[in-house]
């Protein structure tokens, strides 16, 4: 069967926490950065098993507050990137002290309350949280049973990425877990459809600049991400980012690929 429309994969971390790594050793190869961040990318993974094809789209962002982050996240603008989600990979690297603990779990409980607040009770996606090898040495010693219970407390299933072979149970561990875990999962969704399209989850700043939106044509794809932190942002009844000039370049860039977009579509249409 072939899943022509799956849904989406948000991958997310703190600056320079391995993301790329960890989607080397998922999907075979790294996404390409425009510029020093992961965030606003999409990585597209093509799956294949016994049961299904499709090609899902990982998006990727990065956290600097996730208590602002959160915030973003369950503002109405954000609802319809919400339901187009399957999976939540949430990845760090293993802290080197308590500080740094602290710190992913600060980072866990405020994905974890986009789940429960955004997604609802009902919804049937898979939560991952994947730990990626520390440079600096000595860092801080967690068994992995401390470390699953931890991230179990707040509703994800704790990957080493380091791990290898199988565990007790002859269950698959690190990576090949993090893959087993996402094959497994329910990709077919009945939110997406013709219904979605540049038009929608559009910016509701005064001055009336757009949002791309959530369309489902791959020429689009690489830009949903982008589309929906626009989105948020403009709907936030006026509030400003902290660096404004920033701001101007990413209406600028916008701007161009909407123009773009349109471009594309009127190819098909």
């Amino acid at each position: 069967m072939d899943i022509s429309n799956p849904r989406r994969i948000l991958a997310v971390s703190r600056h320079d926490s391995g993301l790329p790594e960890l989607l080397q050793g998922l999907t075979g190869s790294s996404p390409s950065l425009a510029s020093g961040t992961v965030a606003g990318t999409t990585h597209h993974w093509p799956l294949k098993t016994a049961y299904y094809t499709a090609t899902v789209p990982i998006w990727l962002d990065e956290i600097t507050s996730p208590s602002t982050w959160s915030s973003e996240f369950l503002a109405p603008e954000a609802k319809e990137v919400l339901t187009a989600l399957g999976a939540f990979i949430v990845c760090f690297r293993k802290p080197i002290d308590e500080a740094e603990l602290e710190n992913v779990k600060e980072m866990l409980e405020s994905v974890g309350e986009v789940v429960k607040e955004g997604c609802g009770m009902a919804w049937d996606g898979v939560c991952l949280a994947v730990a990626m090898p520390q440079g600096v040495t000595p860092y801080l010693e967690k068994s992995f049973d401390e470390w699953e219970e931890l991230c179990q407390d707040f509703g994800f299933e704790f990957v080493d990425f380091e791990s290898k072979g199988r565990n007790e149970y002859s269950e698959p561990m690190g990576i090949e877990r993090l893959r087993e875990a996402l094959e497994t999962n329910d990709w077919e969704s009945n939110e997406l459809g013709e219904e979605l399209s540049l038009e929608d989850l559009e910016d509701g700043d005064e001055e009336g600049e757009g949002s791309i939106g959530f369309g489902i044509e791959a020429a689009e794809m690489e830009m949903e991400m982008f589309g929906m932190k626009q989105a948020i942002y403009g709907g936030n009844n006026g509030e400003e980012m902290d660096d404004e000039e920033g701001q101007d370049e990413e209406v600028e860039q916008l701007q161009a690929m909407v123009m773009r977009m349109q471009a594309v579509r009127g190819k098909y249409h």
